[in-house]
């Protein structure tokens, strides 16, 4: 168990690596009345506010600058080569995606919600949290996923990998755990629904 806080609104943290299928996943929630705050989405909405923007071109430099506005993708090849830009564009975003969250939670109305994370444990997220499910899959199956979705090169794609926590790392530090490669996952998720709802 993690954070467990009495009286409080509870937090189920969803994370996986990029293609475990943690969206799939949470839209099943959604579909039963569970409230989802995307983390990465907001990230992404934050990253290109006009004054957050601007204070990461400012530290990254106009090489980042496509027609005037962030590029995503010359973002990313650079923050991906290098871990320590990484942890710098982290920093910014990060501590903004945990307040965007707070306000969020406050007004949602459920049994439980949940912060869907790629990289939860990474950025400590995951002490923010009641339980954590980790959504694994195998890295064959990852990279065919995300090469088709996103049209990223393979090259991207690992190096993407490469800077988030390894499955057994992860599962180690994880309440609840799904295999999303072949089966059927629905079942899973409606039994994992049922053993949250017992414990709040």
């Amino acid at each position: 168990m993690h954070n467990q806080t009495k009286g409080l609104m509870k937090v189920l943290g969803v994370t996986g690596g990029i293609g475990s299928g943690k969206s799939t996943v949470c839209n099943v929630f959604t579909t039963m009345g569970i409230p989802v705050f995307s983390a990465d989405q907001v990230s992404k909405e934050i990253l290109f506010s006009s004054h957050v923007s601007q204070e990461v071109v400012d530290l990254f430099g106009n090489q980042i600058v496509t027609n005037g506005v962030l590029d995503r993708v010359k973002l990313a090849a650079i923050v991906f080569s290098d871990k320590e830009r990484l942890n710098t564009l982290n920093t910014i975003l990060h501590p903004k995606v945990d307040e965007a969250f707070n306000q969020w939670k406050i007004h949602q109305s459920a049994p439980f919600v949940i912060k869907e994370a790629a990289i939860l444990f990474e950025t400590g997220g995951d002490k923010k949290c009641d339980w954590i499910l980790h959504v694994s899959c195998s890295e064959i199956i990852r990279i065919k996923r995300v090469t088709k979705r996103d049209q990223r090169s393979l090259e991207e794609v690992k190096k993407i990998i490469g800077n988030q926590w390894p499955d057994n790392k992860k599962e180690k530090r994880s309440d609840f755990i799904i295999r999303n490669e072949n089966e059927k996952i629905i079942p899973k998720i409606f039994n994992l629904y049922n053993s949250i709802l017992s414990l709040v």
